[in-house]
C-alpha cells in the first residue's frame, strides 16, 4: 500500500473513533441535550465561566466549570427517574 492511502485510512479511523466517543467537535452532537442543560446551568449559576467536554460516566456526566482568578469546580449531572437533570457540584483544591 502507498504511503497516502495508509495516511488516508488512519485519517478515516481517527474521525470514526472521535465522532463514536465523542471527542473534539463532536462531543456536542454526541451530548447535545446535556449541552443545552449545563450550558444553561453554568450562564445562570456562574456567568462568563466556560466547561470542559462533557464525559460519560457510570452514572451520568460529568464536566469542569472554569472560572477567571477562581477554583474549578467539578460538576456531575444525573438525571432521576423522572428524566429531571440533577447537578452536583465538587470543588477543585
Amino acid at each position: 500500500m502507498k504511503k497516502r492511502t495508509l495516511f488516508l485510512i488512519g485519517a478515516a479511523a481517527a474521525g470514526v473513533y472521535g465522532a463514536v466517543a465523542g471527542k473534539g467537535p463532536f462531543n456536542k452532537i454526541r451530548f447535545k441535550e446535556q449541552h443545552e442543560r449545563i450550558s444553561h446551568y453554568v450562564e445562570t449559576h456562574y456567568p462568563n465561566a466556560l466547561y470542559t467536554p462533557i464525559e460519560a460516566t457510570d452514572k451520568g456526566w460529568v464536566t469542569v466549570i472554569k472560572r477567571l482568578s477562581q477554583p474549578k469546580i467539578i460538576l456531575y449531572v444525573t438525571r432521576d427517574d423522572f428524566g429531571n437533570y440533577i447537578f452536583t457540584e465538587s470543588s477543585v483544591a
